[in-house]
C-alpha cells in the first residue's frame, strides 16, 4: 500500500502520524501567510449544475496509468462535498467531508473520518472557520486557532475538489484568476502543511475530452512549484473533467492525473450503503 503525507485524503494517515504533528500541520496550513486573492472574480452561484446527490467517480494515477485508484466525490448539498477513497480489497477507507463558504469561495470546514469494517465511522480531525478570519482546529485532545487573511485557497491533496466545485461561481468562465494552494510539504526539515503559494489559472479555449465538450485552462505558478499543467472543466456541470499536472501530490507518484470516469445519481441512503459495502 502506498503512503501519502496528506492529512486530508490519505488512507490510514491519521493512524500513522502522532496527533501533535497533525495539529502542527493543520495550524501551519492556515497561518497568515496568504497575501493576495481574487474573491472579486467570483459571485455566489445560483443553482447547482453539478447535480445534488450525484456521485462523480474519478480515476487518479500517474500520467502513464500507474498507481491507479478510484475517488468517489459525492455532491451532498449546495455547499457540501464528500470524498471517499478506497482501494480494492481493503477493509479501511478514508472519508473527507468539506463545506464550502460562498462568502470567500474556500472550504470552511474539513472533517476526516476513518471508515472501518463493522465499525461506526471514526472522526479523526476537524478544521473549521469561526469568527470571520479565524479557524478552529480539533485533533483528539489538541485544540488551537489560527487566522486566514485572504481567499480563495484550495488543496491539491483534496484533488482540487474544492477548486472544481467553486468553478461555477466564476463571474466570467473565460477569464484568468488566481488562488492559493495549501498542502503538505517540508518545513525546517520536517513534514508540514504549508502555504505553497499562488496558482494562476488561464483560459485557453474549448477542447473535447472523452467526447465531452470542455473548457481548457492552464494551471501553474509557485503554488505548483512551477510544474503545472492543464485542467479541463465540463461547462454543463462546471466540474473537473480531467487534470494533468506535472507536480505529483503524494509520495510514489511522478506526476498528477485525474480523469472523470462516470457520474450517477445516488440518494443519501444509497450513498451511505455504498460506503459501508466497500469496506465490508
Amino acid at each position: 500500500m502506498r503512503k501519502k503525507r496528506s492529512l486530508i485524503t490519505a488512507k490510514n494517515k491519521i493512524m500513522r502520524k502522532p496527533l501533535f504533528k497533525i495539529a502542527f500541520i493543520f495550524f501551519t496550513a492556515i497561518s497568515p501567510v496568504f497575501i493576495s486573492a481574487q474573491p472579486d472574480k467570483f459571485k455566489t452561484p445560483e443553482g447547482n449544475p453539478a447535480g445534488l446527490h450525484t456521485v462523480y467517480r474519478y480515476q487518479k494515477s500517474n500520467w502513464d496509468g500507474t498507481h491507479r485508484s478510484d475517488i468517489f466525490l459525492y455532491i451532498s448539498s449546495n455547499n457540501r462535498l464528500e470524498s471517499y477513497k478506497w482501494s480494492e480489497g481493503d477493509h479501511l477507507a478514508t472519508l473527507v467531508t468539506a463545506w464550502i463558504d460562498w462568502n470567500n469561495f474556500s472550504i470552511s470546514r474539513f472533517e476526516n473520518h476513518r471508515i472501518e469494517q463493522n465499525k461506526e465511522p471514526q472522526l479523526r480531525a476537524v478544521l473549521e472557520a469561526v469568527d470571520g478570519s479565524k479557524v478552529k482546529i480539533e485533533l483528539g485532545d489538541y485544540k488551537d486557532t489560527a487566522v486566514i487573511t485572504a481567499w480563495p485557497w484550495h488543496s491539491y491533496d483534496f484533488d482540487f475538489a474544492g477548486l472544481g466545485y467553486i468553478w461555477r461561481a466564476l463571474k466570467n468562465k473565460e477569464t484568468d484568476f488566481v488562488f492559493h494552494r495549501a498542502d503538505p510539504g517540508m518545513l525546517n526539515g520536517k513534514p508540514a502543511m504549508v502555504n505553497m503559494g499562488e496558482v494562476k489559472v488561464k483560459f485557453l479555449g474549448p477542447e473535447k475530452i472523452d467526447d465531452t465538450d470542455c473548457l481548457k485552462y492552464s494551471i501553474d505558478g509557485a503554488g505548483l512549484e512551477n510544474k503545472g499543467g492543464t485542467i479541463w472543466i465540463d461547462p454543463e456541470t462546471w466540474m473537473i473533467q480531467r487534470y494533468k499536472i506535472a507536480l505529483p501530490d503524494e509520495e510514489g507518484f511522478e506526476n498528477g492525473y485525474l480523469n472523470l470516469l462516470e457520474k450517477k445519481k445516488m440518494t443519501p441512503e444509497e450513498w451511505e450503503r455504498f460506503k459501508q459495502v466497500k469496506v465490508n
